[in-house]
């Protein structure tokens, strides 16, 4: 007499729910023939491919190939002779992988703790190559977190029998451990980034490098015949370093996406360069950049009688003459590449020297465009009441994001933004002002005149300003 070790075969195929069986006494034969013990369903497999010869009495197990046409591989090394199995063994057939395992040894104590280092993630995508290739496919298709989470627990209940499965991120940590089966173990596993097996469950953390992103748990009864057995924590290891992957890629699009309404909500109060600037700012420091001291080309223009259109007009009508302004005027700012400010009643417009050599004229050429397409005849409305002028000054200011976490808004402060400012109200109907500065670094194509000094309040020395005269 002898005492019989139970061995078992554990068998992965594509697309195909695990199996395990249990090895018998004798031959055991392997191949694409329904004769076989153990058929094989993969093209590059021989009618009779291998087979196992097993003699308890011994505890002795011998796997043979039989003169197979693309061979019989053990442990990656192709066999040419009789070789000698032992636990953990791995033979290969095609596409088709078969486990050998004592489930004695295989069967973990009551709980058992593995920390999720970096050699059991290796250990186990290594030991599951053909199960990962397969989550994998699934998972890579998926482009919405929500549903990878789900197809993630569907793959874990399918390959490892689990009757429930859990896919849970880190944000949901504090509603869903609570409803698990063991929920100290979950917190273990969490606290501890470990990956925790019982007889029943297994809990094994999503991890990217030391970020902990969320947690895989699953439960099998203990009335099944069949508990969890170490073979089973490294599948859940390797299919959770594959949903790590997925969530990492799933953030990426996210963020791309994001980015990009991020892009185009900026085009509506920036120029396309200016926009990528920002976005690259942001990505690099995590905000926008605040105010800094830079040489500037400042441009205003505002309805003139505002306040008696929405009057006479009406709110609605008004409305839309403000609206059709403002989109107007930002066109010809962002085609010029100046950034923009609301105001209540106009729009002020920026243009950094830094990024525009030429800021002075093409703050004039913006002043020219919004004009011609603004004027009585133009394309704002046809009402005479549209009366807008355009001023430009050109010097130093504050230049930046001001505002807290929640909002930030764009804004331009100082002597040259104030001496703007008050200059629009001399522009109208329909001219363009420029100061000093503005005019000096214009060429010869921008005629201009003289037209006034003006005296600001608060503001010790006069400003000479000068008329562009029309092309």
């Amino acid at each position: 007499m002898y005492n019989a070790i139970m061995w078992q075969l554990v068998i992965e195929a594509l697309n195909t729910p695990q199996k395990r069986l249990n090895l018998r006494p004798g031959i055991t034969r392997i191949g694409r023939a329904s004769a076989n013990e153990i058929m094989v369903d993969d093209n590059a497999a021989s009618r009779f491919h291998a087979c196992i010869d097993f003699k308890p009495e011994r505890n002795s197990i011998t796997l043979t190939d039989l003169q197979s046409t693309n061979g019989t591989y053990l442990n990656r090394e192709r066999i040419l002779r009789p070789a000698p199995l032992k636990n953990k063994d791995v033979i290969r057939i095609g596409q088709v992988l078969l486990h050998l395992e004592n489930e004695t040894d295989a069967r973990p104590a009551a709980v058992n703790t593995q920390r999720y280092t970096r050699a059991l993630v290796l250990e186990s995508v290594d030991n599951h190559a053909l199960l990962l290739f397969e989550v994998a496919q699934k998972l890579n298709t998926i482009t919405d977190l929500p549903t990878a989470l789900v197809e993630t627990a569907e793959l874990v209940k399918q390959h490892m029998n689990a009757e429930q499965c859990t896919v849970m991120l880190e944000k949901d940590f504090e509603r869903l451990v609570p409803q698990q089966y063991n929920p100290e173990l979950a917190r273990k596993a969490i606290r501890d980034k470990s990956a925790e097996i019982s007889v029943d469950s297994i809990y094994v953390p999503i991890m990217a490098g030391d970020e902990l992103l969320g947690l895989i748990s699953m439960m099998r009864p203990r009335t099944v015949t069949r508990t969890f057995l170490q073979r089973d924590l490294q599948i859940a290891v390797a299919i959770s370093h594959q949903a790590a992957l997925t969530i990492q890629r799933m953030r990426l699009m996210g963020l791309a996406e994001s980015q990009e309404q991020v892009h185009r909500m900026l085009l509506k109060f920036v120029s396309q360069h200016e926009a990528e600037s920002l976005i690259e700012y942001y990505s690099k420091n995590g905000h926008l950049p605040g105010l800094k001291e830079e040489r500037v080309t400042v441009l205003f223009s505002d309805i003139a009688n505002s306040a008696s259109l929405a009057e006479h007009d009406g709110l609605r009508e008004y409305a839309q003459i403000l609206d059709s302004f403002y989109r107007i005027a930002s066109e010809v700012i962002f085609q010029n590449g100046g950034t923009t400010k609301y105001l209540s009643n106009g729009i002020m417009a920026v243009f950094s020297h830094e990024m525009l050599p030429d800021a002075e004229r093409r703050a004039v050429e913006t002043g020219r465009e919004m004009i011609m397409r603004m004027k009585p005849t133009g394309s704002l409305a046809e009402s005479t009441l549209n009366i807008i002028g355009v001023s430009i000054n050109t010097g130093p200011a504050m230049v930046g994001y001001v505002g807290g976490e929640q909002r930030v808004e764009f804004n331009a402060i100082g002597d040259t933004v104030n001496v703007a400012y008050h200059m629009q109200e001399y522009a109208r109907s329909f001219r363009i002002l420029a100061g000093i500065e503005t005019v000096a670094a214009l060429d010869e194509v921008y005629q201009h005149k003289f037209f006034r000094t003006i005296y600001l309040r608060g503001r010790e020395s006069p400003v000479d300003i000068h008329e562009i005269l029309p092309e």
